[in-house]
């Protein structure tokens, strides 16, 4: 426990400093869309980010987060989950520079990278889903947000890839902590 409120300080003079590396980590909600959504229903996100700042308007990093969908329908042998884990190289271009305002920062991101999708079902009540398929393919994602002081607000479309002949692909919605 020592070791996380060491981390602490760290972080926050890591914000405050205004060095040209940033570190965000953060969470909210996701769910299918397009070919994925009547197979899922709202599910969780987690991220972790690792950014470079260029200049006043210009970002790129590395992103790596984790999508779950669960759809749970009546029948519970017909439930199914799908996870997706984009690991991206993400870029963020500021709409409103660093120099012209200190607290709200609008932007639009994009990001290209691999994306690990692994397909559960499930075999009946009360037992553990089983493991289909789990596979790499090609992605990208893109969105909108804002940082405001130390938190970062963000949507983002995720396309995942397809599996057979569905693609699977994801909004966002999280909110994090951007030091």
């Amino acid at each position: 426990m020592k070791k996380y409120l060491l981390l602490l300080p760290f972080l926050f003079f890591f914000h405050l400093s205004n060095a040209q590396f940033h570190f965000g980590i953060g969470g909210g909600g996701s769910w299918g869309v397009g070919d994925l959504s009547p197979f899922s229903s709202t599910g969780f996100n987690a991220y972790i980010e690792l950014s470079h700042e260029f200049n006043d308007k210009m970002e790129a990093g590395l992103m790596a987060n984790i999508n779950g969908f669960v759809a749970i329908p009546l029948d519970a042998s017909l439930s199914q989950a799908w996870y997706q884990v984009p690991i991206m190289v993400n870029g963020r271009y500021l709409l409103i520079s660093r120099d012209k305002e200190k607290l709200f920062h609008p932007y639009v991101q994009a990001g290209l990278g691999a994306v690990k999708s692994y397909y559960l079902k499930g075999s009946g009540p009360n037992l553990d889903p089983e493991l289909v398929d789990d596979f790499w393919k090609f992605g990208f994602r893109g969105g909108f947000g804002a940082k405001v002081y130390m938190f970062n607000l963000q949507i983002n479309y995720l396309y995942g890839g397809k599996f057979d002949e569905y693609v699977l692909g994801g909004m966002e919605l999280t909110v994090g902590l951007y030091f």
